[in-house]
């Protein structure tokens, strides 16, 4: 609690003439132990009330890597996101074609269902927003719940691929598919 020391004795050394008394000082002691309670509460209060948010993760099953997996051409869906984060599809060794974004998750439906045994191979350039990867796997995980909500058992298999100047060609038309249907 706060005090005030009204009385006390008059300052020394001064001496006292005439009509005017010198001014009494008066001496403030506050007391800081309420604010301090106070201000722990306060800080138990949050702490005990913040709700802390799970840090978000990605599960991604990967195969051994001593272990090969063959794949048919004519099963391989190639998505290539170039460095503005245009997408291109080209099934098997076709000429990569542009896809709109808002058509990634029909197109890997249709492809999946003409398909059972389709595997999506994802090259990203190096310099594309890491977000364009977030946004295609978060694509492939709604089509698998999508499916498994009609009790359709499915699981979509992709692979992801370094993005290379032999897929910056084929992009740009620069190179020609190998062995692909020509256009």
């Amino acid at each position: 609690m706060a005090g005030v020391d009204v009385g006390g004795p008059s300052p020394r050394g001064k001496k006292v003439t005439g009509l005017r008394r010198p001014k009494r000082r008066i001496g403030i002691r506050i007391d800081m132990t309420p604010m301090v309670d106070i201000a722990f509460l306060l800080l138990i209060f949050y702490m005990v009330t913040t709700v802390f948010s799970m840090p978000q993760a990605m599960e991604i099953n990967l195969p051994p890597q001593d272990l090969p997996v063959p794949v048919a051409e004519s099963n391989l869906l190639t998505l290539r996101v170039d460095m503005e984060g245009d997408m291109y599809w080209s099934m098997g060794l076709e000429k990569p074609e542009p896809l709109p974004a808002d058509s990634l998750r029909p197109l890997l439906y249709r492809r999946n269902l003409e398909k059972p045994k389709l595997v999506t191979l994802i090259k990203i350039h190096k310099d594309a927003k890491y977000s364009r990867m977030i946004d295609i796997i978060d694509e492939v995980q709604l089509i698998e719940r999508q499916l498994k909500e009609r009790n359709e058992k499915f699981s979509y298999r992709f692979s992801f691929a370094p993005f290379t100047d032999e897929d910056d060609g084929l992009i740009t038309g620069r190179l020609k598919p190998k062995g692909g249907k020509k256009r």
